[in-house]
């Protein structure tokens, strides 16, 4: 092997070892394959008299404080005009804590008060915070005996959480296990009757959320330490042109799509993921 082949294998190793070391440091799942949705996927409609009704219990399930207002910003403005009984859980603090340089005291402080800012915007009873690592989040069963002792002492009627079964092919790693925890707490207690799972590629329920756009954006700038200025007319332009989408395939100006999961008809072996 000569001297200049050498020097290319080191340089191009190395590179390939830094992309790879970044790629597994930054907290983001990218699918080159991703699983395929089921198919066939019906459309389902997962009790929507109760659940716009106002009686009905609703536990969501989060990774971030503002993940809610991001994913489900339609779904919680027609929620609030219902006013059922909605508690939430927030995996972390969103204290970016991995990042160098961060003060992440400060930023669970502020965010946490965002939170609850937002929870009193749709009518929220209470959030409990479970104070895991921000951006390295896993499915373990201290998260998932933390859910579950939500929903014991809730008793809900829906759960709402993440998709982690059939994700974006792009997405962040705390999403999916903060779903993975949730999907499989909600099986294990089989106490919620739906389990509404957002953020996916198979959604067999969707919302029209055509009127809720202003009282949507109102929730993402609540939270003004991740959404400000030139930032938050990004961020809105990513949920609207989202929604709009879901809307343009179901028939809507503006949607949100939902993979529901009947959980008293769940197969067993999919309780025992």
């Amino acid at each position: 092997m000569t001297k200049s082949t050498r020097t290319r294998l080191i340089v191009y190793g190395s590179l390939a070892a830094g992309l790879w070391g970044l790629y597994v440091w930054v907290p983001w799942n990218i699918d080159i394959i991703p699983p395929r949705p089921p198919n066939p996927n019906p459309p389902v409609d997962p009790d929507s008299a109760l659940l716009f009704s106002g009686q009905a219990k609703i536990l969501i399930v989060t990774a971030h404080p503002d993940d809610s207002a991001f994913y489900i910003g339609g779904l919680l403005t027609k929620l609030a005009a219902a006013q059922p009984q909605i508690h939430q859980v927030i995996c972390t603090d969103g204290d970016k804590g991995y990042y160098p340089f961060e003060d992440w005291q400060r930023n669970r402080r502020v965010r946490r008060q965002e939170a609850l800012h937002e929870a009193r915007t749709w009518g929220g009873v209470d959030i409990l915070f479970l104070g895991e690592p921000d951006g390295r989040l896993r499915s373990n069963d201290r998260v998932v005996e933390g859910i579950k002792r939500t929903l014991e002492r809730t008793q809900p009627d829906y759960l709402i959480c993440f998709d982690p079964d059939f994700p974006r092919r792009m997405s962040h790693q705390d999403h999916r296990r903060a779903g993975e925890a949730a999907l499989e707490a909600g099986l294990q207690t089989q106490i919620p009757k739906w389990i509404l799972m957002f953020a996916t590629r198979a959604p067999n329920y969707v919302l029209d959320i055509s009127n809720e756009w202003p009282a949507q954006q109102h929730l993402l700038e609540i939270h003004a330490s991740q959404f400000h200025d030139h930032r938050l007319e990004m961020i809105r332009g990513m949920v609207g042109q989202r929604q709009s989408e879901e809307g343009r395939l179901n028939g809507y100006f503006m949607a949100e799509g939902f993979r529901c999961l009947s959980v008293r008809s769940a197969q067993p072996s999919t309780a025992a993921r």
